[in-house]
């Protein structure tokens, strides 16, 4: 693929700018775990093949590059294509468009550090032709690192779903997961309970492996939604070993019936949040006007409010380390420092939560958050 990246671009909006490369995508949802080990790109395979059932358009990336096990899942080793001139064109499996490391021809393993595998995953964003979807489901590597943060960034996320384990260790390291999606001002969607309990095959008794409670629990504490609790099942390890999602080979099973309503709760969250219904917190971002000849900058909110700040002041309050003591919180420029004429050259979102200028007089590092302006305009 490219060695270019596309970014998002200027004036934003509650959709996807018509030049985006993914402009055709409805949806990107981000399926994270706190730890590895819980069944994360099972449930992901899973509940995409539940969303195609269910008729939508559907494709699928593994973003974790350096364990990718979504094509073996989703039963696929059919290589990318790609023409000349034009875009990677990513294989389908059981009507999901699939893109992973795993399939671009090496069994060596990725020994990257991590701005290179942040670079792979947004060029997966940038040069594959993904087409027109209803939902691109991203499945993250473990953890809170850097691809976690380089996507909310590269992308504007529908939302962030966290699989877990009911047991009180990986309730907490859930918890960092999650909070993580709240300060990038990524919507939770809510939880997903893997593994809740075992149904024995032979004599039907019900048995909590991993203890019980804990999605039950931290969508209390922390107020997001549990979207289901999901049984462990001795043969949905088989059927991810041969590569046959259980909506497939037991299309009628009760296994099958919850990643059913898993999807179906996926789309009713995602509902809410496009009405409003679950915003906590200031408002986001929905229009940019900047206006030159005034030298000032409008900020329309989603809460309908309007802001007016000049080009000069938003330059002034840039919060980069270049401009403020990161020990001191002082800042380090003055008003008088700043050129009367400066204006931007380039305006685009950083994921949900943030703005980036690009200003004449060179200056690009500053990331202007949602809450930081709102605080700032004292609104």
């Amino acid at each position: 693929m490219s060695q270019d990246s596309t970014k998002s671009t200027a004036s934003p909006n509650t959709q996807r700018p018509a030049q985006s490369p993914l402009a055709g995508i409805k949806h990107i949802v981000a399926i994270g775990s706190g730890k590895g080990g819980v069944g994360k790109s099972t449930t992901a395979v899973n509940l995409a093949v539940a969303l195609a059932k269910k008729g939508y358009k559907v494709g699928l990336l593994d973003a974790d590059i350096y364990g990718p096990s979504v094509p073996k899942i989703l039963g696929t080793k059919e290589a990318p294509t790609q023409k000349p001139g034009e875009k990677v064109r990513p294989p389908e499996a059981h009507g999901i468009k699939c893109m992973s490391m795993a399939l671009l021809g090496s069994d060596t393993p990725i020994i990257w550090r991590g701005p290179m595998a942040s670079k792979a995953v947004t060029q997966f964003f940038s040069d594959v032709e993904w087409g027109t979807l209803d939902y691109l489901l991203l499945d993250l590597p473990p953890g809170t690192g850097d691809i976690q943060i380089t996507i909310s960034q590269a992308v504007k996320l529908s939302g962030a779903v966290i699989v877990m384990t009911p047991q009180g260790l990986a309730t907490q390291i859930a918890k960092r997961g999650l909070q993580m999606f709240q300060q990038v001002r990524v919507p939770v969607l809510g939880i997903i309970e893997n593994m809740a309990d075992f149904l024995c095959p032979h004599c039907g008794q019900s048995s909590h492996i991993f203890s019980s409670g804990g999605g039950d629990q931290i969508s209390r504490d922390l107020h997001i939604p549990l979207l289901g609790s999901i049984p462990l099942d001795g043969k949905l390890v088989d059927e991810s070993d041969s590569g046959t999602p259980v909506l497939i080979s037991r299309p009628d099973s009760e296994l099958a019936k919850k990643y059913l309503s898993l999807a179906e709760n996926l789309v009713q969250e995602i509902e809410k949040q496009e009405k409003g219904l679950n915003q906590e917190g200031p408002p986001q971002i929905v229009h940019l006007d900047p206006n030159p000849k005034g030298k000032v900058l409008k900020i329309t909110w989603n809460n309908s409010k309007q802001s007016l700040i000049t080009f000069r002041d938003l330059r002034f309050l840039c919060p980069c380390a270049s401009c403020v003591d990161e020990g001191t919180g002082q800042r380090k420029i003055k008003k008088d420092d700043v050129d009367p004429n400066v204006g931007p050259l380039r305006i685009e979102t950083v994921g949900n939560y943030a703005i980036r200028v690009q200003w004449s007089d060179g200056h690009d590092t500053g990331i202007y958050s949602y809450d930081y302006l709102w605080k700032q305009l004292g609104l």
